[in-house]
């Protein structure tokens, strides 16, 4: 009964293509996933901010900073349904199952971020004065800080849309039927 009860709310709310397994169920609110996702999102800002500003003058300050808030970030939008995509659940055994491809997947990722900003902080002594000047305005940033949040950005943004991809092929490829002849 409760089965026809989830599949009348999927079609009432346009849910169509949405996966049958954990990952494509009605949202239940949890303390642990809320506690999970609160933590992800205040990292990502404010504590990120905070190590920026408390490590930004130490060695590697900058970079260690970065990859906790590139770290929580990469969480928070590999998984959660932003924008009306699919969520991805922790608990989902398809999810389960690509944790140690999206673990090597991410620590490249962050070695690549890494050694990008490690190359641009050292040659900015180097660079004109131009790209050390932050604009007019209250909220203006050097382009050298700019350049730096599109590096970061642009990994990102790599990173989160290939995880979704992978972790979309585990859902279809894991519920196709295999053929007896394979």
């Amino acid at each position: 009964m409760f089965e026809q009860f989830d599949q009348d709310a999927d079609a009432q709310s346009g849910r169509t293509g949405w996966t049958a397994d954990a990952c494509g169920e009605t949202p239940i609110a949890t303390p642990g996933r809320f506690a999970l996702f609160a933590a992800a999102f205040l990292i990502m800002i404010p504590g990120s901010v905070t190590l920026f500003l408390w490590l930004g003058d130490t060695r590697y300050g900058v970079q260690f900073a970065s990859i906790i808030g590139y770290t929580a970030a990469a969480i928070l939008y590999t998984f959660s349904a932003n924008r009306g995509m699919q969520r991805y659940l922790f608990d989902c055994p398809h999810v389960r199952s690509q944790f140690g491809r999206l673990a090597v997947r991410h620590t490249g990722f962050l070695a690549v971020q890494f050694v990008l900003q490690t190359a641009a902080l050292s040659i900015r002594p180097k660079l004109s004065p131009w790209w050390l000047t932050e604009g007019a305005g209250p909220k203006a940033m050097s382009p050298f800080v700019l350049v730096m949040f599109g590096i970061s950005g642009t990994l990102l943004f790599a990173e989160v849309l290939t995880n979704r991809s992978m972790l979309d092929r585990a859902h279809t490829t894991e519920k196709t039927p295999k053929s007896p002849l394979a």
